[in-house]
């Protein structure tokens, strides 16, 4: 809170004198007003966040491999308490890496980044998005799941240990394969609704503050290797002359059907995309807006 200090000027006005009074009665209780909430764990009365002071939390270093739940859980709240000292009041916590689930899913397999095996059951009771809702909240935090929408399987993985409840399995015409992954076609409406569906169930189901997608454009280019959606292009271009600007239009209709999907069930739930750190090299082109820089571009790169 910024100190005030009223100095009187002598006693031939008071009015003047009770008025400053008054408004630094009213600077107080400004400043000090207190919000209701409901979350579990928390008390009743806490003062209002002026800041969004964030940290990530993911799970593909394999920080888990190995561990008993308990353990797992136990490194959890040491991490938290860790954020909590720092200031930290908003974790944004990885729980679907690659079309699996850090979280009680009907529609994805367990993690392999939770117990080692994709598709195997943790610990009976063991749910990690709804541990770390109920223990942010119980340190005055905000809790945001963190999904990588298009990227169904990282290089690591093996098709011969995918689960068969991996969405691959029920619909692999909807999947593009480029440099190793399995990347959910961006073209197509169908990946967008399950993209959605997928999305409104952890909504519905959880005390989430937030839903967070990074990974969310089309995958780092390969040298020589285009991305395969050629056909795509032909079979439905939307009115689009510039494979780009079509390429660029998917990624907006996803956000744009993903924002409506959180809000329509939630409106209070915060939606958050992390862009790719270069728009533009200025030096490309003067026609759009860029920085001095010279690396990969979300424009240009990866739409």
């Amino acid at each position: 809170m910024r100190n005030y200090r009223f100095v009187a000027k002598g006693a031939a006005c008071p009015v003047a004198s009770v008025f400053s009074l008054i408004v630094f009665i009213l600077l107080l209780a400004s400043c000090s007003t207190q919000k209701k909430v409901s979350s579990a764990g928390l008390a009743d009365d806490y003062v209002p966040k002026r800041e969004f002071r964030g940290a990530w939390m993911q799970v593909v270093n394999g920080q888990y491999n190995g561990m008993t739940s308990a353990e797992q859980q136990q490194r959890l709240s040491e991490q938290l308490d860790a954020l909590q000292q720092a200031g930290v009041n908003a974790v944004i916590f990885q729980v679907r890496p690659e079309a699996d689930a850090l979280y009680v899913s009907y529609y994805e397999p367990w993690s392999r980044f939770l117990t080692g095996e994709q598709g195997r059951n943790p610990d009976e009771g063991w749910d990690p998005l709804q541990f770390m809702i109920t223990a942010c909240h119980a340190r005055g935090m905000e809790l945001h799941a963190w999904i990588n929408p298009y990227r169904a399987k990282l290089k690591g993985l093996k098709k011969t240990d995918m689960h068969y409840k991996h969405p691959w399995f029920k619909f692999p015409e909807r999947f593009v394969e480029y440099d190793g992954m399995l990347i959910f076609n961006p073209a197509l409406q169908l990946n967008r609704d399950y993209i959605c569906t997928v999305v409104s169930d952890i909504v519905r189901r959880y005390d989430v503050d937030g839903l967070h997608i990074d990974d969310y454009f089309y995958p780092y280019p390969v040298a020589g290797v285009p991305f395969p959606d050629d056909a795509d292009f032909a079979a439905d271009p939307r009115g689009f002359a510039d494979k780009a600007d079509w390429r660029r239009d998917n990624v907006n209709l996803l956000i744009q059907q993903l924002s409506s999907t959180i809000h329509d069930i939630k409106p209070w739930v915060k939606f958050g995309v992390s862009p790719f750190g270069i728009y533009h090299n200025e030096k490309a082109s003067s026609s759009v807006p860029g920085s001095a820089t010279s690396g990969l571009q979300n424009y240009d790169d990866l739409y």
